[in-house]
């Protein structure tokens, strides 16, 4: 039996998923970047099978294992957490209607409403007077079935599709819902909660519609509370004491709202122009809320820190997405100034992407891996882990396929459901006698044999630009001779680049391919069919360009069109999709970065 030593996964309740079946593709002949070719999973003839046949595939140590989450048990915990996902889903789908809906009235400015010690907080607006109303209407009608005139009914259709028993979605929701809304999430008396604000045009509906909401949701004021004002709707979510936490989270507001804080106002002002939905995050807050939950707080911090704003808009061409993180430190990433302009000279490719590595890299990535060290446990990555337990018999075995037919069909008892229960993990763990578990499987380098590895590389790499530009193709995800890869070094050192990256290879399926060159401080590979032109001639690209960070560390750029020719199947109904584009930079010391969607005309 091959090895299994990770913990037996859930087998999943009856009618559960199908495992699929691969089948082994042909090994690459020579390195190219991009995704890994993925591993195809050995299935033993007749092993245990899922519902309807398919095998569960025996994986490698420490590999994750795809499970369905255990059939509801019901009960007070359950209830809890639909009210909870329909507090997130009545905002999401609000959310949805802040992109198509055009009639609704403002309302407040929801972070009025919410304490200023909010860790998250979420805001989505639709002003009648807004410039983003019409771009919006005209960017959806590009796409299928999306071509509204009138939206009345559309955040009815949307709620309607949460299938709240007892609920009229149009009469008992869409009917007083206003135009701006706010979702945050807060820490209050040990424990965590959402407090969610919709603007309201009539209370006496607001009123009514709640409580059906609630005895939908079949939770009470312990769990969700709300309270209903002439232009808006508070409610607080939490496993218990949601009522306190309502009354709480309103005084508050109402001597310290979040509004107020100069940490958010900071954020906020930072944001150009009117937004559609901003996004607010307070790192630190979210650490604290870390704790509540039982994660490693210290860790977390030691990744995130300080305030997060984003704002997404819609822009003449699509849509944007704007982010700064305000933190206690300098983003690592300082970025260069000629990193866009040196882009734009790379192939008029499909994809295409640049990075500036700073020229610290090498102390930024011996923090990074310390941090996931203390995190993951990595330093037990290469230790073999025994089998359990002792192998089924043959008999056990006869038994244990026979339990698992019943067990699928939910026809055992709870005594054969023990028995069943027993066996699998006994199988999972340590196999059969004719077929045992056997730690066959190759762990690969140790901690420091990695730790050896980056440091070479990132020694090489500190203060490099890369760049990588190349086509898509039906068959091989990426037309190979359409690729060109660079690396320009601080130092003449792209022979040792090429030692080092041959070295990593070797023993494997994949080499360098023929035509890398490498002279004093560049290293590189240019295929025979890049394409023609820049991407700075593509006004698409020269538009974002326009308005990346000026010091940018990352960009990459994403031709959709061209995706959505080679793969017509994957686009259909999203033929409007033009372009996507990143940049990752710095401004202050603060990380910033764009996203920009385009659209065709």
């Amino acid at each position: 039996m091959s090895s299994q030593p990770s913990p037996p996964p859930y087998q999943g309740p009856p009618g559960g998923p199908q495992y699929p079946q691969y089948q082994q593709s042909p090994p690459p002949q020579y390195y190219q970047p991009g995704p890994a070719p993925q591993p195809v999973p050995y299935v033993e003839s007749g092993a245990p099978q899922a519902p309807g046949g398919g095998h569960p595939p025996y994986l490698p140590p420490g590999a994750y294992t795809p499970a369905p989450p255990p059939p509801p048990r019901g009960g007070r915990g359950a209830k809890v957490a639909i009210a909870t996902i329909l507090s997130v889903v009545l905002l999401a789908a609000v959310g949805a209607v802040v992109l198509f809906k055009f009639v609704l009235k403002g309302g407040p400015d929801p972070a009025e409403s919410f304490p200023a010690s909010a860790s998250m907080y979420m805001e989505l607006n639709l002003d009648p007077s807004f410039d983003q109303t019409p771009k919006l209407l005209e960017h959806l009608s590009k796409f299928e079935d999306l071509d509204y005139d009138s939206t009345d009914d559309l955040l009815a259709d949307l709620l309607e599709e949460s299938g709240l028993e007892g609920v009229d979605a149009e009469k008992d929701l869409s009917s007083w819902l206003g135009g701006r809304h706010g979702l945050a999430m807060w820490e209050h008396d040990g424990q965590p909660y959402a407090v969610v604000s919709l603007a309201s045009t009539d209370a006496g509906a607001a009123e009514d519609g709640l409580a059906k909401l609630r005895a939908a949701a079949g939770v009470d004021e312990d769990q969700m509370a709300y309270t209903v004002e002439d232009d808006h709707v508070l409610m607080v979510v939490g496993e218990t004491g949601a009522a306190a936490a309502l009354d709480a989270a309103k005084s508050e507001a109402g001597s310290d709202p979040l509004s107020a804080s100069a940490s958010y106002e900071e954020a906020r002002g930072w944001l150009d122009g009117d937004q559609l939905a901003v996004y607010w995050v307070d790192m630190d807050a979210v650490g604290e809320l870390a704790e509540l939950t039982g994660e490693d707080a210290d860790v977390f911090s030691q990744f995130y820190s300080g305030q997060l704003i984003a704002g997404f808009s819609a822009f003449d061409e699509g849509f944007e997405l704007t982010y700064r993180l305000f933190g206690g430190e300098d983003d690592p990433w300082t970025g260069s100034e000629d990193l866009l302009a040196g882009m734009g000279e790379l192939p008029a490719a499909d994809v295409a992407a640049t990075a500036y590595i700073p020229e610290n890299i090498g102390d930024l990535t011996s923090e990074w891996l310390d941090a996931y060290e203390g995190l993951y446990g990595v330093d037990d990555y290469a230790e073999p882990v025994m089998p359990t337990g002792d192998p089924l018999t043959a008999d056990e075995y006869a038994e244990y396929l026979e339990l698992q037919t019943g067990y699928y069909n939910a026809t055992l008892t709870a005594e054969e459901e023990t028995r069943y229960l027993e066996l699998d993990e006994r199988y999972w763990m340590a196999g059969t006698e004719e077929d045992p578990w056997v730690d066959d499987y190759d762990y690969g380098p140790d901690t420091e044999e990695i730790e050896a590895m980056v440091t070479s590389f990132t020694d090489l790499l500190a203060g490099a630009n890369l760049s990588f530009a190349g086509d898509f193709d039906a068959e091989e995800g990426m037309n190979p001779e359409s690729l060109l890869v660079s690396a320009h070094l601080a130092e003449d050192r792209a022979a040792d680049l090429q030692a080092l990256v041959e070295e990593s290879l070797a023993g494997g399926d994949a080499t360098l391919p023929e035509g890398v060159t490498a002279e004093g401080s560049e290293i590189s590979y240019t295929g025979s069919e890049t394409a023609s032109g820049t991407l700075a001639e593509d006004p698409r690209f020269s538009d974002f360009a326009a308005v990346a960070p000026e010091q940018s560390a990352l960009a990459v750029w994403v031709d959709l069109a061209a995706a959505g020719e080679t793969y017509p199947d994957d686009f259909q109904g999203a033929e409007a999709l033009s372009a996507f584009a990143w940049a990752h930079g710095s401004d202050g010391g603060d990380g910033t970065g764009v996203l920009r969607l385009y659209l065709a005309d």
